[in-house]
């Protein structure tokens, strides 16, 4: 049988079984290193890791079979770990639904400005804010997130539009009145939203991301929110650790007063981390039958 080895993943009494059907399995804690995933990986077939150094540890490992809770892992040359025998499978659509909530939160948020209002104890005068009906919108990046985002908004009456690989991005963004970010990382959408991008929106224009900084430039960001151009902005601070608001990234957010930010919790429901799992494991069940599903394809 396959050797199927965990690194931190969490198993319940089902996914046990399941995987103890298939394959023989050790289930081990997880990892505090490069050296230390390495170790734990050796002579597994299969690992289903929880994301810990699972990335750096990529280069150095042969002919095995990964797969983790979760869709976003890096950047990474899926070309170059095929030829060491490496294949990776993400939980696609797991932590969707989860996410699009946080940006539908978000939108209302930047175009409704209703926390201040909400509890309110002092009176205050009508301000009125934007409905989002007829608002353009442009969500960069048209998977399985992006999309569902799509259909949401158009829910609530917005114009929505998707920038795909090819089109001209300048032509794409012009005069809308909202730009969401949902890249994944790989080589052609590296600092794809730049300064220059940012600094050629619509005045007025709101920035929404919960995609990876390395898919667009927060330096770029700012600059144009201070030049009177970006609006504002709402920002999750994913790759960060959940809840950490201490690091570099979310501390340069949180220093301009009109980007909303949140520590990396667009994903963070019982939904989300359950259909991950079950999806990771239904991966597992998949390679070893020889219907792989769900692999990653990056360079």
């Amino acid at each position: 049988m396959k050797k199927i080895v965990t690194l931190g993943a969490k198993l319940n009494d089902d996914y046990k079984q399941r995987l103890e059907a298939v394959g023989e399995l050790e289930v081990l804690e997880s990892p505090t290193s490069v050296e230390d995933f390495l170790q734990k990986a050796e002579g597994a077939d299969v690992l289903y890791s929880n994301g810990a150094f699972l990335l750096d540890s990529l280069p150095k490992l042969k002919n095995v079979f990964i797969t983790y809770p979760y869709v976003e892992l890096g950047v990474f040359d899926s070309d170059e770990l095929t030829k060491n025998g490496v294949t990776i499978a993400n939980s696609q659509g797991g932590n969707r639904d989860s996410i699009a909530e946080w940006v539908m939160f978000m939108v209302l948020s930047l175009f409704r400005n209703f926390a201040p209002m909400v509890r309110a104890t002092e009176n205050f005068p009508v301000e009125l804010q934007q409905s989002l009906v007829a608002k353009k919108v442009l969500i960069v990046g048209h998977g399985s997130i992006g999309s569902q985002i799509g259909v949401l908004c158009q829910a609530f009456g917005m114009d929505v539009n998707f920038f795909d690989r090819g089109d001209d991005l300048a032509v794409s963004s012009k005069e809308v009145d909202l730009v969401i970010n949902s890249l994944n990382c790989n080589s052609s959408s590296k600092n794809l939203l730049d300064e220059t991008f940012f600094m050629n929106l619509k005045p007025g224009a709101y920035y929404l991301t919960f995609s990876r900084p390395y898919t667009y430039d927060i330096d770029g960001l700012i600059k144009s929110i201070e030049a009177g151009v970006v609006g504002g902005a709402a920002i999750d601070c994913d790759p960060e650790k959940f809840g950490d608001t201490t690091n570099d990234f979310y501390q340069k957010a949180l220093s301009n007063d009109k980007i909303l930010v949140t520590p990396h919790i667009a994903f963070s429901t019982t939904q989300a981390v359950a259909q991950g799992g079950e999806i990771a494991i239904g991966n597992i069940e998949a390679f070893l039958a020889g219907k792989p599903r769900n692999i990653l394809k990056k360079k």
